[in-house]
């Protein structure tokens, strides 16, 4: 499952460096159109001294007057150059030229325009050209300059830019991973509540959450508060039932007796032995009811705790018998089961010894890299034929072994819903019957 705060962690940062991505590309593309700008806007001014220092003769070649311009344009390959160009072909270039030529076009008088071009010892050039008429001569005026120091400059810049976009983007990283820690960690108190609520500390969730969960833990709270309540009216509703049965049971049970089904006695065995599996529900599910005592359902098992009070229902229902029950416990907190399961499970462990238990009946529970559970009494025990029908995979021990059934059976059926283990033996201290159960955490 993909972790909330993970995947706005990750989108985040992804937006950060999409973000900081376009402001590097467009601060780039900024630098490169504003120093154009800027130096196109330099060479208009050159070509504008340049047509200024023309003289025009239309007896004589076109001359530029060089002392009225700057004499940096004299400088052989000094990197800033201009050239007239006529519509004949003739061409008037700036000394620092030397013997080259620049492919300029011609433009038509009023027209104008810029671009970048490869110059003379390899400089790259920026050049400004405008078609012009004076005197009646039309001719185009190219002023061009290199840009290879400043492009050096805006390559520095350009890393430097980076750097700091670099920073920036890690330092609002750096913030944003905090904001979101910080916003997710109001939301572990949900998930500590729910930790909580599983070893059965408590039965609701916390409400003071943020806005945007506080729906969710309230349907949640209360789904578990139907679910309790049901729960507990399923509960008492079996007790109810249960004692409910029993006035027509006995009622059932006195009229079997009476003389007037002494001619029919197979009708009155079958209807005992009905009527007896009845008796037999109906004490199993009371016992369960009783067993399972109050608390938070779907909570964990602390057998420190609650052994007690199980051992003191048990006394309570055989109380025929002075028995001595005597429970091994870990101390270290709540198991790593459910609190009903538990109950009922050795609930029915324990009240089959108790049944049989002439006055000792030991358990022990443990909690290592499995739950295991051990209880022995110190009764008759069974016959190794019936211990192995104990141990047979599918066999039904209420339909084997006669006495051991329906307790034996719903803690074989626990067992089995747990993915666990559970063997039968002789117990080798008291003599009676041993079972012990394996179930995985």
């Amino acid at each position: 499952m993909r972790s909330l705060g993970l995947q706005l962690r990750l989108e985040l940062a992804l937006g950060l460096v999409l973000l900081f991505g376009v402001m590097w590309w467009g601060g780039v593309q900024a630098i490169h159109s504003l120093t154009d700008h800027f130096v196109a806007s330099r060479l208009e001014h050159d070509a504008e001294a340049v047509l200024a220092a023309m003289r025009l003769d239309g007896s004589e070649r076109p001359l530029v007057r060089w002392r009225r311009i700057d004499a940096i344009y004299d400088q052989p390959l000094s990197g800033h150059y201009y050239q007239i160009s006529f519509p004949d072909g003739t061409k008037v270039s700036s000394r620092s030229l030397w013997d080259e030529q620049l492919d300029i076009p011609q433009f038509a008088p009023g027209s104008q325009g810029q671009w970048r071009m490869p110059g003379p010892a390899d400089q790259e050039l920026l050049v400004w050209a405008a078609g012009y008429n004076k005197q009646g001569q039309i001719f185009s005026v190219a002023v061009a300059e290199d840009m290879t120091p400043l492009n050096q400059r805006v390559v520095q810049f350009e890393w430097l830019f980076v750097a700091l976009t670099l920073i920036i983007t890690l330092l609002l990283f750096i913030g944003q991973q905090w904001i979101v820690r910080s916003a997710m960690g109001r939301l572990e108190r949900v998930r500590e509540d729910m930790a909580r609520l599983e070893r059965g500390e408590v039965d609701t969730l916390y409400t003071d959450v943020p806005a945007e969960v506080g729906p969710l833990v309230d349907q949640f709270n209360h789904l578990l508060e139907l679910f309790q309540q049901r729960l507990e009216h399923s509960r008492k509703g079996l007790g109810n039932l249960s004692h409910a049965f029993k006035g027509p049971i006995n009622l059932l049970q006195q009229q079997l007796d009476s003389d007037e089904m002494a001619p029919h006695p197979e009708l009155k065995s079958a209807m005992k032995l009905q009527l007896s599996r009845v008796r037999q529900l109906m004490e199993r599910e009371m016992k369960r009811a009783r067993l399972a005592g109050s608390g938070i359902s779907g909570g964990r098992f602390n057998a420190a705790l609650e052994m007690p009070q199980l051992v003191r229902v048990l006394r309570q229902i055989h109380h025929e018998k002075e028995l001595h029950i005597d429970c091994q416990v870990p101390e270290s907190g709540p198991l790593s089961v459910d609190r009903e399961d538990m109950l009922e499970l050795l609930g029915n462990l324990l009240d089959n010894a108790c049944k049989w238990a002439e006055g000792k009946v030991h358990c022990v529970i443990e909690q290592r890299d499995a739950i295991i559970i051990e209880v022995e009494d110190d009764g008759p025990g069974v016959s190794p034929e019936a211990l192995a029908q104990l141990t047979e995979r599918g066999v039904r021990i209420d339909e084997s072994v006669d006495g051991h059934g329906l307790g034996l059976a719903i803690a074989k059926d626990m067992v089995k819903l747990y993915g666990g283990e559970i063997g039968f033996m002789l117990s080798p201290e008291l003599g009676g019957l041993k079972v012990r159960v394996r179930l995985p955490l």
